[in-house]
């Protein structure tokens, strides 16, 4: 595989989204069998939120870093 960025964050993203759908259907009642395609479009959302919130909290936590990176640089 090339040393491509855009192409090794999108695979992390991807990576992450397929994690969250699979863990939002693990949370998904499965005793009712009757199963329609708005529950299954609500668990993608959610799994869509959850990843939303794991790239935020990423990129939070990345801008924290290099701002303690550019201080330690200066000082």
């Amino acid at each position: 595989m090339t040393n491509n960025k855009p192409l090794r964050i999108f695979l992390m993203l991807f990576c992450i989204f397929l994690l969250s759908v699979v863990f939002t259907a693990f949370d998904m009642p499965f005793g009712e069998t009757n199963t329609a395609a708005y529950d299954l479009g609500y668990a993608v959302g959610l799994a869509l939120r959850n990843m939303l919130k794991i790239v935020l909290t990423l990129a939070i936590a990345r801008m924290v870093y290099l701002k303690i990176k550019s201080f330690e640089a200066l000082g």
